[in-house]
């Protein structure tokens, strides 16, 4: 159990996350918090953060987890340090986790490391534009996270005001009413605000001319999202430019969520709501005034914090009982809810479901029966595209309880009929309930029983069920108790019930097309035969489309066929049964085959289209014919042979009514089968064809507008329908007295059948057929970056993009991705061939023109760099070292010499020479020789060495160290032959000599000098004076 807990967080639930939280975008290096929801009132279970070597093996508090996998990295904190890795295996989700009668997950953090491209992908161009008009400068880069966008014109920084308007987060410039000083030089700035680099575009020369005649109007085309979530206060820009002379004035709506649609006071094409209250919430749309055509709408939505409103509270609970947790959460947009068992993802299905109140604003988790695995922490996140918040709670389990049955297995026993059985147990039981659910559905009780089986019929024929048994055990003291639930088994029914129809001796059609039409949905079905005399089973295998099949059978063959809505699923077909083929032959001319679903579509005056189906002829249409009749109220009937399953029927009357029916025969024979159910139509009336000039005009995704000439006609039915082949009379209508409509709510990417009648008088127009509104692909550009290819378009919805790097293959061939938006990345491409590619449209068969990209072969310049940087700083180390080496050669030259001191001891000797050496130092001192040495603050000077003799760094040559005797100017001891009174003294600048009774301390400063205490101190003694 300890190994399991360390493994948590399943694929799915990255899967998840990725799709519905923000991203966070770190540098190379970056630091990981672990943020636990109500973290304060957890008890970390396990040894100490910082673990010793002999407990390297027990389970550490906290866990880091990536992509399913545990990092297996020693923590001494909770924070995790992440290094980026050039092949990007260091991306992806991170979570955390921490030990608490269970585990209890941290916020999952998406990490991705920032980057951005080396050049701008969309530069700002050059262009003309006509004074008075809005026009737009457009600057986009591939940078993660999304490039801060900084707009200039010259070396000046564009600030916005009521001209300047910065669009899509700053990656559009809109300047409205355009005057002659805008006229200049236009460029960008993008910078990444977590790698802190830039990138500038080429300049752009914008010219301004002045208006001539008039011209037509138009949206400026912009970046702008029509979905707005802002935060209450926020600032929001919702423009409408147009272009076009005379200039238009604009004309704003706001339609609240609850309320009626009010104007707003302004006429510019740029609404600007300073601060975004909940009475700006809804939907805004402008428009040209007096030209309902071009219309735009923005919906804006104020976002709210995700808040759990009632979070899980901790519950203890006895076995077999039913709990609930509640966690409601309250945001905008609305906040999914996840819930966590113990840190793996709850699978909420049989006994756990999650319910929801009669209004919707409460949302609780229901575990019915409750077992001892059930105890753990249960842990629930809310999120949104925003935000995210997490609650939890613990679950114990009380009371006593017994062994779940155990043997449990299932068989299929019909189409909707399970055999579950079990072995019996050995204690008291009272009586068994098997429980049963959809495979993610809820677990609902059984009746008891006390036999070790039941079948069970299952309101899904085909459909995988899962059942789990439970016992009732009598215990000593006469008290029912009920066993844990059983491991779940999963069957459904099997065994389609089938018609087969014997053609020959040795040929049959089997067909299962009635019950495949009343139970949609099937995968697969499988076709399964064995004969006699090889009781071994051969098996066919369809698609779900397939109905009937047709092959060579003995007599005596038995078969059977399966269907599955869920695939991989196990099966005991040991209980279905099976149907023997050894029917009695067809007589000659005979034919058991009946046409169903007859329908008649394209209706007109005098014509229309039959369809039909005949099972028993859709694998062998060669076997069959089929003749279409039709009979008027006056009981004429004209027949019509077909061998397919569609006719077209003409020479009819218009505004008549007839009678259509159909019947299968064999080719040859006078003689058919049944006749299909008859189907009563009443063609359409033939008025003048007065509407020739039909026009549309798409609105929006949903809306078209249709108009048409009008004459003296006074009343209008428009009628539409995707479908053609369905009847006219079933066609949608909408009546109308003008000679224009709006269609709304229309699916307008498939074709729109239109027809218009006219009355008082009558009139009407054919059907026409409006083509489906495919966004064409425009402005397709690439770029090649370290990641790949990065191929953008302009145009707003999915494409199918289709790419090979070997023209030679046919177009079926090449490599096939959906986008859902208007930029992709190819990372699997050999930069040393040509790639060639096409953007589609979904479901459409209109493309951009192939782009050709040449060969990109690895580019070098990363290494071509480092080396450069590595061998720029050798030269600059070079140089620094020959600089040092000048300087001090220069300073030995330049620079007087000064001696320097050295501790060198006094001459102890009495002698002669001592005193020769004595006065020797004196006269040297007293006449200012330059080498004579240096007074210490005790008052020896120290007389140094030839300067000539000492090496650069201070250390005398070898062989030439000499000294000379140190100049004490301390008091001297008497000898025994005094010397003679000195002269009197007198003042020289190198006088060393005090006039007054002071001496100096160790700091230099000036002290009183003691009373003598014999004659001879009463003696001058020379000093060192403060300045040496």
């Amino acid at each position: 159990m300890a190994v399991t807990l360390l493994r948590v967080l399943v694929l799915g639930v990255i899967a998840a996350a990725a799709d519905d939280l923000p991203v966070t975008w770190a540098p190379a290096r970056t630091l990981l918090p672990c943020v636990v929801p109500d973290g304060e009132t957890l008890v970390v279970r396990g040894p100490p953060l910082l673990l010793d070597s002999d407990d390297q093996n027990r389970l550490k508090p906290y866990v880091w987890i990536k992509d399913n996998e545990e990092i297996k990295q020693s923590l001494t904190n909770v924070t995790l340090e992440v290094l980026q890795k050039k092949d990007g295996t260091s991306e992806g989700v991170y979570q955390c986790g921490v030990r608490h009668h269970g585990l209890v997950l941290g916020y999952p953090i998406i990490l991705k490391f920032a980057f951005i491209e080396k050049y701008v992908s969309v530069v700002p161009e050059n262009s003309t534009v006509r004074a008075g008009q809005p026009f737009v400068l457009t600057c986009n880069i591939s940078s993660g996270p999304s490039a801060s966008i900084t707009w200039l014109k010259g070396e000046e920084v564009i600030s916005e005001n009521d001209r300047y308007y910065y669009i899509d987060n700053k990656h559009q410039l809109l300047i409205l009413n355009a005057k002659e000083q805008d006229a200049g030089v236009y460029w960008c700035k993008a910078t990444n605000p977590v790698l802190n680099k830039s990138r500038n575009s080429s300049p752009a020369l914008v010219q301004v001319e002045r208006e001539e005649g008039q011209t037509g109007l138009a949206f400026l085309p912009l970046q702008q999202d029509t979905t707005i979530y802002v935060s209450k206060g926020s600032r929001v820009v919702l423009p409408c430019p147009v272009v076009g002379w005379p200039k238009p004035e604009i004309v704003w709506k706001l339609t609240p969520s609850i309320g009626r649609t009010a104007e707003q006071e302004t006429i510019d094409q740029v609404l600007v709501l300073p601060s975004m209250q909940a009475d700006l919430e809804g939907v805004f749309s402008c428009s040209v005034d007096g030209n309902n055509d071009l219309v735009k709408t923005y919906n804006v939505t104020i976002t709210e914090p995700v808040n759990i409103t009632l979070p899980p509270a901790s519950k203890q609970v006895y076995r077999a009982s039913t709990v609930r947790f509640n966690c409601t959460a309250t945001g905008k947009p609305a906040p999914i809810i996840t819930w966590y068992k113990d840190g793996k993802p709850l699978v909420l299905a049989g006994r756990k479901v999650v319910l929801t109140s009669f209004e919707g604003n409460r949302r609780e988790l229901l575990i019915r029966s409750v077992t001892s695995d059930d105890a753990g922490v249960y842990q629930c996140f809310a999120r949104n595209a925003l935000q995210e918040r997490g609650a939890w709670a613990r679950l114990e389990v009380a009371g006593a309880g017994a062994e779940a049955p155990r043997g449990v297995r299932c068989a299929a026993a019909g189409p909707a009929r399970v055999r579950v059985y079990w072995d019996l147990m050995d204690a008291d039981v009272v009586a068994y309930t098997v429980q049963r659910s959809v495979s993610q559905g809820t677990m609902y009780p059984g009746v008891p029983r006390t036999t070790n089986e039941e079948i069970i019929t299952v309101n899904e024929p085909l459909t995988p069920y899962k059942f789990q048994v439970t016992a009732y055990i009598l215990t000593k003291n006469n008290k029912t108790i009920a066993s844990d639930p059983s491991e779940t088994v999963t069957c459904q029914g099997q065994g389609v019930p089938i018609k087969i129809t014997r053609v020959n001796d040795e040929r049959v059609v089997v067909s299962w097309h009635q019950f495949a039409e009343e139970h949609p949905g099937v995968l697969q079905w499988t076709l399964q035969y064995r004969t006699e005399d090889d009781n071994q089973i051969q098996n066919v295998t369809f698609d779900g489309s397939v109905h009937q099949y047709s092959f060579q059978a003995l007599p005596g063959t038995e078969l059977r066929v399966l269907g599955w809505k869920v695939l991989g699923i196990p099966e005991n077909l040991s209980d279905v049964p099976w149907q023997r083929a050894d029917l009695d032959r067809v007589p000659d001319g005979y034919v058991t085959a009946v046409p169903t679903n007859v329908r008649v579509t394209s209706l007109g005056s005098r014509d229309m289209i039959v369809t039909w189906r005949c099972d028993e002829a859709e694998s062998s249409l060669d076997l069959y014919t089929f003749l279409v009749c039709v009979k008027d109220m006056e009981g004429n009937e004209d027949c019509i042979e077909s061998k397919s399953n569609t006719a077209t029927v003409d020479n009819l009357e218009p505004n008549s009514e007839y009678e259509v029916r159909v019947q299968a025969r064999l080719p040859g024979q006078l003689v058919g089968g049944a006749f299909s159910d008859p189907v009563d139509i009443s063609t359409q009336s033939e008025g003048i064809e007065r509407f020739q000039d039909l026009n549309h005009k798409y609105i929006n995704s949903t809306t078209i507008r249709v108009s048409w000439s009008s004459g003296s006609e006074k009343k209008f039915l428009v009628q539409y329908s995707n479908d053609l082949e369905l009847p006219v009379d079933q066609w949608a209508s909408v009546e109308t007295s003008g000679n224009t409509i709006l269609l709304t709510g229309l699916n307008l990417t498939k074709e729109l059948h239109v027809m218009v009648t006219g009355y008082e008088p009558e009139g009407f127009r054919e059907i026409t057929t409006i083509p489906s509104e495919v966004p064409v692909v425009e402005d397709l550009h690439y770029t090649v970056g370290e990641r790949g290819v990065t191929v953008q378009w302009r145009g707003r919805g999915p494409r199918v993009l289709r790419y090979t790097q070997n023209l030679t293959h046919s177009l079926d061939s090449w490599v096939e991705l959906t986008v859902p938006h208007n930029s992709v990345t190819l990372t699997d491409l050999d930069p040393n061939v040509e790639t060639y590619l096409v953007v589609a449209a979904p479901g459409t068969d209109q493309k951009s023109q192939v782009v050709t990209i040449p060969p990109h072969p690895s580019d070098y310049s990363t290494l071509y760099l480092g080396l450069g940087i590595v061998g720029g700083v050798l030269l600059l180390l070079v140089l620094a070292v020959a600089a040092i080496c000048i300087w001090r050669h220069r300073k030995r030259f330049l620079t007087p010499d000064r001696s320097r001191r050295r501790n060198v001891s006094t001459t102890d000797g009495q002698g002669e020479s001592c005193e020769l050496q004595d006065r020797a130092v004196r006269e040297r001192l007293a006449n200012g020789v330059k080498d004579a040495g240096e007074p210490l603050l005790n008052g020896t000077v120290h007389i140094t060495e030839n300067p000539s003799s000492k090496r650069p760094n201070g250390r005398a040559r070898r062989g030439e160290r000499r000294y000379e005797v140190a100049f004490d100017l301390s008091r001297h001891e008497e000898s025994a032959a005094p010397p003679p009174d000195p002269p009197p003294p007198t003042h020289t600048p190198y006088d060393l000599s005090r006039r007054y009774n002071k001496l100096p301390d160790d700091n230099m400063n000036e002290l009183p000098r003691p009373a003598p205490s014999s004659p001879e101190d009463t003696k001058v003694q020379p000093t060192l004076q403060p300045n040496g």
